[in-house]
């Protein structure tokens, strides 16, 4: 490892895993569950609207939680690069965690009237606030513990229970469909996925204030090289870096969010029931945390740069004719693999760049320019993904319109790609290891 710290210990390292990865998990699943009750969500906050209209405002109370999430990077990323990696942590899972059990006991409309849907949407800004400073802080804390020839292993779980969160979420809204009527879904069960964030939260909350800072963090603390202003030294020096990091979760934002949360709305629309399309998206997602664990050390062998340019590619090519068989899907076992197949490229790609976004990135700012990036890709492109999704719909009558988009993400994390390597070099001569230039 850079910076003369040694290698820590297994044990060690499976704390870190654990503490990084449930941040994650409760960032992830608190999206998830309001993506896959979107439907009933518009009944109960939206309920004096024609249904494709209510659907449409209630994917645009999903996306409204990605309107703040640069606030929050700037906000948390600030506090890591100049406190530390750990303080950022702790609060962004209890600011989370809170935020998502309070919209599990909010009072629908037939209660309260207006004031349901502005709560609504005050407890989603939240949780964008918090998640604006989660993921890149905890895939930096992650990354900094680990030798560089293992970093794609390491963040690869991480984002493992991040992908794993999906399943949680879809699973409990798969059982609580199966098992409830319809009415009793609408009245209290649609509560339930949301006040199960609050143990989660506390569970994180505890173990991540248990752990040390970062040896990565503590080496610049050691030779006084925190930055004083990481926000202005970011965008005064490192300004490309932010647009670098943008450019790669372009796609992982477009493909994560349409493949795992838009699929199951979108084969409700195609006329399955919501425990089918539920059954379908479980079963994607399931296969994708596979996919997660086994792309992370496929790039530590592979290198990242290849993985990212042929994954993004191999999307663009095949984004469309994914939908064209998941449109034309007329059994469950049909509309299951077909989501299967729609996740494979995406679920590969959320596993190989994590460990890309720390190597392009100076330890100095790294938390900040990875928050800021990857938060900014968070709310243009995959906030307005489900609503982009649906109206592509809506406004072509083309069922398989959704591909354009998602050739969209991939294009441009394509392009980035392109640059991934020269900017690992970069960092690689300024501070790394010569190791490192073999992974890339």
């Amino acid at each position: 490892m850079s910076s003369g710290v040694t290698a820590p210990s297994p044990a060690l390292m499976r704390r870190v895993v654990f503490a990084s990865a449930i941040g994650n998990t409760v960032e992830t699943y608190d999206y998830a569950v309001y993506g896959f009750l979107t439907v009933v969500l518009s009944k109960l906050f939206f309920p004096a609207q024609q249904p494709g209209v209510a659907l449409l405002s209630a994917f645009a109370v999903f996306g409204v939680a990605f309107v703040v999430r640069p606030l929050g990077s700037l906000l948390f990323g600030s506090i890591a690069d100049r406190i530390g990696r750990k303080p950022a942590l702790v609060a962004t899972v209890a600011l989370m965690a809170g935020s998502t059990a309070a919209i599990g006991v909010l009072p629908p409309v037939a209660s309260i009237g207006v004031w349901a849907p502005i709560l609504l949407v005050l407890f989603r800004l939240l949780q964008g606030l918090a998640a604006g400073g989660e993921y890149g802080t905890a895939m930096t804390y992650a990354a900094e513990f680990t030798p560089r020839g293992k970093r794609g292993a390491m963040t690869s779980r991480v984002q493992v229970g991040s992908v794993a969160s999906l399943l949680l979420a879809a699973g409990a809204v798969l059982l609580l469909s199966t098992l409830l009527t319809s009415a009793a879904m609408a009245s209290w069960g649609w509560r339930i996925p949301f006040l199960l964030a609050l143990p989660l939260g506390l569970v994180g909350l505890y173990i991540r204030s248990q752990l040390d800072e970062s040896p990565e963090f503590r080496a610049l603390e050691n030779r006084t090289q925190v930055p004083a202003s990481p926000v202005k030294e970011s965008f005064t020096a490192h300004w490309r870096l932010i647009v670098l990091i943008f450019g790669i979760a372009a796609f992982q934002q477009v493909g994560y969010y349409v493949a795992f949360t838009y699929a199951q709305t979108y084969l409700i629309r195609l006329g399955f029931s919501q425990s089918q399309a539920t059954l379908a998206t479980v079963v994607s997602i399931a296969v994708a945390v596979v996919l997660v664990a086994a792309g992370g050390p496929l790039s530590d062998r592979w290198g990242r740069w290849p993985m990212l340019l042929g994954l993004s590619a191999g999307t663009f090519v095949l984004a469309y004719p994914l939908f064209l068989g998941l449109s034309s899907a007329k059994s469950l076992g049909a509309a299951i693999g077909m989501t299967v197949l729609l996740g494979v490229l995406p679920a590969l790609y959320t596993a190989v760049a994590p460990a890309a976004y720390v190597e392009v990135l100076p330890a100095r700012v790294r938390a900040t320019v990875f928050a800021v990036g990857f938060a900014l890709a968070a709310t243009l492109l995959g906030g307005p993904a489900l609503y982009v999704s649906q109206t592509l719909v809506q406004v072509t009558g083309d069922n398989r319109a959704p591909a354009l988009f998602l050739m969209f993400g991939a294009l441009l994390s394509l392009v980035a790609a392109l640059f991934v390597r020269r900017a690992t070099m970069r960092v690689a001569d300024s501070e790394l290891a010569p190791a490192v230039r073999e992974r890339v």
